[in-house]
């Protein structure tokens, strides 16, 4: 299984390094993909992947400024510091991400993200990189975005909106991120959506140590957990696990190419 969006160094802060990756490969994870969110993170998001490759283990590399640190971070200045990183380490990146807008209260200014934003699938596209949306009651506006940025693919992570939302997300050619949120009773709704959406559009993802599942409420999420959102998905689709794993992780080297699973030369120091 291949886990698409893990914030594995804000993981291992909470976590042993050594029991994270050691849970992860007994349930089956064969790599996963380390996302950003601010530049004064990167290298050490960084840092941490390489610690990760040198056990043996998997992890791709995304670099981004999330809409909740836009307020920290100069729109100019910001995206000066993500192209240079991109070029510097061009052969290290899977994707540009977390990315996106979050109109949810108490979020920074709409126009600052807008902005930053913008700026950062501009330069997606112009490193012909996939971007790792973030989204809360600002679907409309991004589609928009993806609309007016012709050749723009990527994944919406964490899906839960509604099923006209994910058909217009689809219709753009990006596919979708399975959270944690379905493995819940009460996610009757989201599993329904879940169950009748293309699965060519899905991808499995933890957001560790974010959004834990129904098993670990109140513990950090682990990639070693996207085993039960696997069998949740498998179990509403009456589909067998296997093959839909398989599948999914086929969506995932699709999006983001075959250095997922891998050795991914590292970029000079």
């Amino acid at each position: 299984m291949i886990d698409t969006h893990c914030h594995l160094d804000d993981l291992i802060a909470l976590c042993p390094y050594e029991q994270v990756l050691m849970r992860a490969q007994r349930a089956g994870v064969s790599s996963l993909i380390s996302v950003g969110v601010a530049p004064a993170r990167w290298p050490g998001q960084k840092s941490v992947a390489l610690r990760a490759r040198q056990e043996g283990f998997s992890v791709g590399l995304a670099y981004g400024i999330h809409p909740w640190w836009a307020h920290e971070v100069d729109v100019a200045a910001g995206l000066a510091a993500l192209s240079a990183w991109l070029v510097h380490e061009a052969c290290d990146t899977l994707a540009v991400g977390e990315i996106g807008l979050d109109f949810a209260p108490n979020r920074p200014p709409i126009a600052q993200q807008m902005a930053l934003f913008e700026g950062q699938t501009a330069l997606a596209r112009a490193q012909d990189l996939p971007v790792i949306l973030h989204e809360r009651k600002s679907a409309d506006q991004l589609l928009r975005v993806i609309r007016r940025t012709q050749g723009l693919r990527g994944v919406v992570h964490g899906f839960v909106g509604s099923q006209q939302q994910a058909k217009a997300f689809i219709a753009q050619g990006f596919y979708l991120g399975v959270g944690a949120a379905m493995t819940h009773p009460r996610a009757v709704r989201l599993r329904a959506m879940l169950a009748a959406l293309p699965i060519e559009h899905l991808l499995l993802e933890s957001d560790a140590p974010n959004q834990s599942g129904a098993l670990h409420q109140g513990a950090p999420n682990e990639p070693a957990f996207i085993g039960e959102q696997l069998a949740v998905l498998a179990d509403v689709r009456g589909e067998e696990p296997l093959a839909l794993g398989r599948q999914l992780d086929a969506n995932a080297v699709a999006l983001f190419g075959r250095g997922l699973t891998q050795a991914i030369n590292d970029c000079p120091s």
